[in-house]
């Protein structure tokens, strides 16, 4: 008769093991950083593939210009920011080295102070080819300073004839405003940073149970099932194969 291989489960062989746990937390902490990957490799392609249809638009718009001399294009932008209490000199800084950085100049720039908060605008001309990455400087300037609030861009088509050598840089106005301090708000304007930072703990708290708790309970499925029913029957079968059954023929040769 061959032999039987069954697996049996006990009471005492159905405890969670201290291995088949950390197993699954290295599980699921590999699956949490395969998403946060992908997901910022998403992001930072349509910016690159943005830059680049820019500067195929460009060199297109260049050629086009020195091929007629009939016809190039007019870039001009408007972009507005809220900045926060005692950051506008720091970023007016910033945004005239950024200018300078792309082979620009500043025009003007005209500042007011009142109610207690710095105001201002700022015209900057850059070249058109260096005008998407300039746009996307200034607003990460503005957004580690504040907040970006509007952002305008237009484009038109002048005449060669009407070409100067300061027509041919791009402009853009930069409308930038702190806050002003809310005299009225007490106690509530002490404890909003608090409350800013309490509500986003909350919030990552939230989303580490709502997804967490359930990865680590699949994950810790998979280690199990893996661990306590593929390999012990995978093991078994390996056995089964290279065990000899008792009726297998022998191959007796006689000698002459």
């Amino acid at each position: 008769m061959g032999t039987k291989h069954s697996i049996l489960f006990s009471g005492e062989n159905m405890w969670i093991k201290k291995k088949e746990i950390f197993l699954a937390i290295a599980l699921s902490t590999l699956v949490v950083l395969l998403v946060t990957y992908s997901s910022l490799k998403n992001e930072k392609y349509p910016l690159g593939s943005f830059l680049s249809m820019e500067s195929e638009a460009s060199g297109e718009r260049t050629h086009f210009g020195q091929g007629s001399q009939q016809h190039y294009q007019l870039i001009t932008e408007t972009i507005e920011g809220q900045l926060n209490k005692g950051t506008f000199e720091d970023a007016i800084n910033k945004l005239t080295i950024l200018t300078e950085s792309k082979d620009g100049y500043v025009k003007s720039l005209h500042m007011t102070y009142t109610e207690g908060a710095w105001g201002g605008q700022m015209i900057c001309k850059v070249p058109p080819a260096n005008v998407t990455s300039f746009t996307f400087g200034v607003r990460a300037i503005i957004d580690a300073n504040g907040t970006v609030t509007y952002i305008n861009i237009s484009i038109e088509d002048i005449n060669a004839t009407q070409q100067t050598t300061e027509a041919t840089f791009s402009t853009i106005n930069l409308n930038l405003n702190e806050r002003k301090p809310d005299t009225n708000a007490g106690i509530g304007a002490s404890m909003e940073p608090g409350l800013g930072i309490l509500k986003a703990s909350l919030l990552w708290i939230a989303q580490g149970l709502i997804v967490g708790v359930p990865l680590c309970f699949a994950s810790l499925g998979i280690v199990i099932l893996v661990n306590r029913g593929i390999i012990p029957v995978w093991k078994n079968l390996l056995k089964g194969t290279k065990q000899p059954g008792k009726n297998s023929p022998v191959d007796i040769s006689s000698g002459s």
